[in-house]
This record gives structure tokens, sequence and C-alpha cells, in this order.
């Protein structure tokens, strides 16, 4: 019996929806759309540090912070009180301003300053910070908030950091002025270059460096390195007939150059004179351990008074280590030299094996606790009260018991910002205008004669290049326990 066949039944088109190939098209589209979106975001985010804080390819962290990014342990506990006062400044709901502390706060082996440095600029400024927010005598309006900006270590990353302190201007942060620098540098330079453009008034706390006059809206704290070298100048004259020059040649070093022309000129006079030659060293060459070695005979013959070091103190240690043993210890040698020699540790052996043999040091400072007491005339009580009373609970040694004044770092840091304060509150802005950078740069120009400022490391009077005129130059004498003790205090 014949099957009849059932007529053929033309295939229905299943919907697209419902076709594996679709799905796993889809799927690809969407993994790769994810990936698009979410892979930036991650690189951006193990990028990010925190809210303006990002992270290098070196690992470092820069950029600005209110202090809720600690940038070094070493520095957290100073930037803990740093966050709570700028949150109090806000719960006020007063008018405030902004001022940068801006500090290498990420160092490696490539950078000449401890982390004590960075540590004391950080507290003096919160201490001028705190003292500028509570204490009537400073005035009252407008409150500070202190920002940290770290440019990372010898200032390499200020671009990124100078481009950010240029966005706070503008709410929420109105920035008006940056503190602090510190090291004359030429990446300093280059971010100072980049501020004054931005019509930013800089307020710089340890810069020594003579070529930094043409930087306009910058002020300086300290007295530059040939008014340190005159300073050193007028004060061995008074028993010192006759000196000897040793002088580092480095061409690309600045600051023996100054010291070594301007100690120059302000001690050779009549009765004054250089004896023997100038000896002169390379400190970019080895050996220069040999080179000192060989200058000992020439200084025994010369028999100085005092030899002017022109050079850094690292290089001065040598020179020291030398002149221990050589063979006219009947002749005591006198050394003076300029502040770079503050931020280098002097070996106690050292100093004691020195002491010994007749080799005294002494050095310029930019400051020096020891001055309030020793020429307590040339300072205002009240410009120093916050960094030296061990009774009030928000002054420095109360505070920081554990640090000290004496490389000068928290003391300039202090006057640093207390001077931008300052010029923010004689800027005196109408009540229904918010004040801005170039109000500051008008009042910079007036910072002289009567309204210059009473400063923890001396009155603080400028002249038209920003440079502070007659400042008071702390001269300290090496212990034989390689501590720094002061011994006079000169003027610039």
């Amino acid at each position: 019996m014949e099957v009849e066949r059932q007529a053929d039944v033309p295939d229905i088109p299943r919907a697209f929806w419902r076709r594996p190939g679709v799905w796993l098209a889809v799927g690809v589209v969407l993994v790769v759309v994810a990936a698009a979106i979410s892979v930036p975001l991650l690189l951006r985010a193990a990028e990010r540090c925190a809210d303006g804080v990002t992270r290098t390819e070196t690992g470092e962290c820069v950029g600005v912070t209110d202090g809720g990014y600690a940038f070094a342990p070493e520095l957290a506990g100073v930037q803990g009180l740093i966050r709570a006062e700028n949150e109090s400044v806000l719960a006020t709901g007063k008018e405030f301003v902004s001022i940068a502390l801006m500090v290498p706060m990420t160092l490696t082996e490539q950078d000449s300053i401890p982390v004590e440095w960075v540590r004391h600029h950080l507290q003096g400024a919160y201490v001028a910070q705190h003292r500028a927010n509570h204490d009537a005598a400073t005035g009252d309006r407008p409150l500070v908030r202190l920002l940290l900006a770290n440019p990372g270590s010898a200032l390499a990353r200020w671009e990124p950091v100078v481009a950010e302190l240029e966005r706070r201007r503008a709410a929420p942060d109105h920035l008006v002025a940056v503190a602090g620098i510190g090291l004359s540098l030429a990446t300093s330079r280059d971010a100072m270059a980049r501020l004054s453009a931005a019509k930013i008034p800089m307020f710089g706390s340890t810069l020594t460096a003579d070529d930094l006059g043409d930087i306009d809206g910058l002020l300086r704290m300290a007295p530059t390195n040939a008014a340190q070298a005159r300073a050193a100048a007028v004060h061995v004259k008074a028993g010192a007939r006759t000196a000897l020059l040793i002088q580092d040649d480095t061409e690309a070093e600045l600051y023996p150059r100054t010291l070594a022309e301007s100690f120059s000129a302000a001690f050779a006079d009549a009765d004054h004179r250089f004896t023997g030659q100038t000896e002169f060293f390379d400190s970019r060459l080895s050996g220069v351990g040999n080179t000192f070695l060989q200058m000992i005979p020439n200084i025994c013959t010369a028999r100085p008074d005092v030899v002017y070091f022109a050079g850094r103190g690292e290089q001065l240690l040598v020179l020291v280590a030398q002149l221990v043993e050589r063979n006219c210890k009947d002749h005591r040698i006198r050394i003076m030299t300029g502040d770079d020699l503050s931020a280098v540790a002097f070996p106690g052996d050292l100093a004691r094996r020195a002491a010994d043999a007749g080799v005294e040091v002494l050095f310029t400072a930019l400051a020096h606790p020891d001055a309030w007491r020793e020429a307590a005339a040339e300072f205002d009580p009240a410009a120093t009260y916050y960094l030296r009373d061990a009774v009030c609970t928000v002054c420095f040694p109360v505070l920081f018991p554990d640090d000290s004044l004496d490389d000068a770092s928290a003391i300039m840091a202090y006057d640093a910002v207390l001077t931008a304060v300052r010029t923010a509150r004689l800027a005196g802005v109408p009540p229904d205008r918010r004040m801005s950078t170039e109000d500051l740069l008008q009042v910079r120009n007036r910072l002289h004669g009567e309204y210059s400022v009473a400063g923890a490391s001396g009155r603080l009077s400028f002249d038209e290049r920003g440079s502070p005129t007659a400042k008071v130059v702390p001269i300290m004498r090496v212990q034989p326990d390689g501590t720094a003790r002061f011994a006079h205090l000169a003027k610039s």
C-alpha cells in the first residue's frame, strides 16, 4: 500500500532575538563597550591618589590637597592639624581665602633636603595659619585656608601642580597666594615664572639665590646669598685683618660664585686684605679631598686670620677633616661660610677633632631661636611668641615637642604665610567682591617702611625687587658636639 506524501512545509524563520549568534555578537559588543568605558576609568583611578593628587609613573603622588591626603607618613600628623583648621574655617560660613604652601613633600635620593625640613615647613605654616584665624592682632578678615601643594622631588612635577593652583583661584578654593617654594633650583625658577605670568603672588620662605629679582610678584623672607656674604664679612672684619678665599668654581653653581664675589667686595679695604691667591676646586669632579689636601700647605704658609669657604656644606666637611691633620697646628684656623651648612649634619666626632685641632667653623643662618634671647631688641615679641612659648597650647613647642626650630625651616615658613596673610588683609576689597590675586599684587608694593612686617626671623621690609632690606643674619658657631650655637647677629 502506497503511503501518501505530505506536502513540504516551508521553514518559518526564527525571530532575530532567538538566534544564538545575535546574542553572541551583542555580548561581544557590550563587553567591548564596557571595556572602553571602564578600563580608562580604572586606569584614571589607579593614577589618582586623591582629589587633586595624581600618581606619576615613578609612584610619586603630586598635586594639591587640603591636608586630607598625607604625602608621607612623617607629615601625617601636621597635615591632620591643617585639615582640621581648614574644615573649621569652612564651618564658620565666613569669607575666606586659600594660601598654598608649595614645597617638595615626596623626597628621593636626588633631594638635598631631609624630610624634617619639609615637616618643619608644614609646622611653621600651620602655626601661622592658626594664629591668623584666631589672634585678633593679625586682623580677622578674611579667614585663611592652607592648601598643600607637592610638586614632587626637586620640584620636577611643578607644571601640573601649578596648573592645579591656577584652577583653584576660582570657587570653591579662592586661592590668592603661594608660599614656600624654598629651594633655589632651575625647576623652582620655572614654576615661579609660570606663577608670575598667571599673576599669582609668591612669598618665598628660604629662597636665597641672587638671580630671582626679575620674577615679578615674588617676595622673599630670606636675605640673598650676596647679603649673607656681606654680613659675614662685616662680622669677621672686627677681629680679622687678613683672609684667604676657597671657592668652588663649578660653572653651573651660582651659589659659591655669589658668596665669593660679595664677601671679597665687602672685606677688602685699606685695613683688610686677602693673603695668598684664591684656592679653587671643582665639586663636579672626583678627588675633592685630594685637592683640599694640596691646599693645606698654602693655607699654613698664608696664615690667614679667617678662611672664607665659598661652597657647599658637604665639601666643607671634607676640608675640615683635612685641616684637622695639618702641620701648622700652632696657627688656629677660623672658617666662615654660608647658610648651606645649616642643612648638613655636622658629625660629632669630626666636630670634636676640629675643636681639639684648633679649627673653628662659623656660618650664616636664615634664622635661629637663640637670636630671640641673645639679641632680643631686634625682634618683636609678638612675632616670635607662637614659636617660642612653651605654655600656650597652640604654640610650636607644645604642638611639636619632638621637633626643632634650629634649621630655620619652620621660622621662615611661618613668616612667609603670615606675610601673605598680612598682604591679603591689607587689600581690603569691598564686601560685595571676592578678593583676587591681583589685589595682593597691588598691596605687596606697600610692604616697606611703616607697612613692613614684624617677622619671627626679623623685620621684613621689601625693596622693589622683592628682597628684604637690612635683614638680620644670625652668625652660628659649630660646637664640639656638632650642633650649632648662636654667636652674633649681623645685618645684611
